[in-house]
């Protein structure tokens, strides 16, 4: 009997990772169909897939899926459509929270989070009203050498632009305001100078500071969200660290 436990154990631990990974590839897989369609199906020029593609490899998931998604970004019907949301809410204590989604049904997506959200007394309001309290960014990756270093600090000089090249002693990342990318990228391109990859970067202008209740109510909430396969991206400005 004891073996036979340890079989099931096994077999429902297996089980459980399976359905982990599935969700996990479904959620690619729409990343991946869905940048296609706003920005083309070009990793040299579409700098969100190319990051979507390196995740997807990072997972395992086969090359035939990821041409098979790429694929049907020309060709979709409306149940395949799936288009990026954003959605809001106040959790305990006021904690704000954004959430970006891909989804190809907003409605079953926005009652699926309402759910959420009132399951643990927080709920949802309109996206403007909680977005004056973030920051927001894209963060740029560049590879930094001998011979784009000090055109690339000139760059950052002149546009007061913040910077961390701590992360990898081989790359510069350069966060940049939404309102003022396309005049960095100018001015990159002027100095021939390649971007490696571009992502949005959303942080909280201000920290709310939370009780030990708080903390685990907040915590319940964003692990119930990240459930969801429509959800991409989840922020907040919770304190969760005393």
């Amino acid at each position: 009997m004891a073996g036979h436990s340890k079989w099931a154990n096994t077999k429902h631990r297996k089980h459980a990772q399976d359905i982990k990974r599935s969700k996990i590839f479904t959620k690619i897989i729409k990343e991946i169909t869905t940048s296609s369609i706003k920005y083309g199906s070009d990793i040299n020029t579409n700098f969100q897939l190319r990051n979507i593609l390196e995740k997807a490899h990072a997972c395992n998931l086969k090359k035939k899926l990821i041409n098979k998604a790429i694929q049907r970004s020309s060709g979709l019907n409306k149940q395949d459509n799936f288009q990026t949301m954003k959605y809001a809410g106040y959790g305990p204590e006021g904690t704000a929270i954004i959430i970006h989604c891909n989804t190809n049904n907003s409605n079953r997506t926005v009652s699926n989070i309402r759910n959420i959200f009132s399951r643990f007394n927080a709920h949802l309001t309109h996206y403007n009203n909680i977005k004056y309290l973030f920051n927001f960014f894209y963060l740029i990756k560049i590879n930094i050498n001998l011979n784009n270093k000090n055109k690339l600090l000139d760059i950052i000089n002149k546009n007061n632009l913040l910077y961390n090249k701590k992360i990898n002693k081989n790359f510069l990342h350069i966060n940049v305001k939404i309102k003022n990318l396309k005049k960095i990228k100018k001015y990159l391109s002027s100095y021939n100078i390649i971007i490696n990859d571009i992502n949005m970067l959303i942080t909280p202008k201000i920290i709310q500071n939370l009780d030990s209740n708080n903390i685990n109510k907040i915590t319940d909430i964003i692990n119930s969200l990240k459930q969801l396969k429509e959800i991409i991206y989840i922020v907040h400005n919770g304190q969760l660290y005393k």
